[in-house]
């Protein structure tokens, strides 16, 4: 199986996490907060560890799952650490009424997010 690592600590890297060890899939969650990660992967279980926030993630896929206005500043926090892996953005950068996004097009979280870590792979 793949082994995926998550950096953020909070519902969506919970739900992420839970399904996908639950797969078979051995899961890293890599966090500020590092009581909050070790914490959460002691509650997944199934080999879930938690690594290093900003250092290189063992994951071959990584999953940012923070709040859309700081991941631009995760992804380069890591940078180079990000090189070779498959970077998925699961952002949503939507305004405070959820009637639109804030970004505009051709400059979307992701395409933010490649220019910080151009050596990773975005999908």
């Amino acid at each position: 199986m793949t082994t995926i690592s998550i950096i953020g600590s909070g519902n969506m890297a919970t739900a992420i996490g839970t399904r996908a060890a639950k797969h078979g899939h051995t899961i890293e969650f890599m966090s500020r907060n590092a009581a909050k990660a070790q914490a959460l992967a002691e509650q997944i279980g199934n080999g879930a560890t938690v690594g290093a926030f900003g250092a290189r993630p063992t994951g071959d896929i990584v999953i940012v799952a923070v709040l859309y206005a700081g991941a631009v500043d995760v992804v380069a926090h890591y940078g180079d650490a990000l090189a070779g892996k498959i970077l998925v953005d699961i952002t949503n950068p939507f305004n405070a009424d959820a009637s639109g996004v804030v970004t505009t097009p051709g400059n979307s979280v992701s395409q933010q997010m490649a220019a910080a870590a151009p050596r990773a792979h975005m999908s």
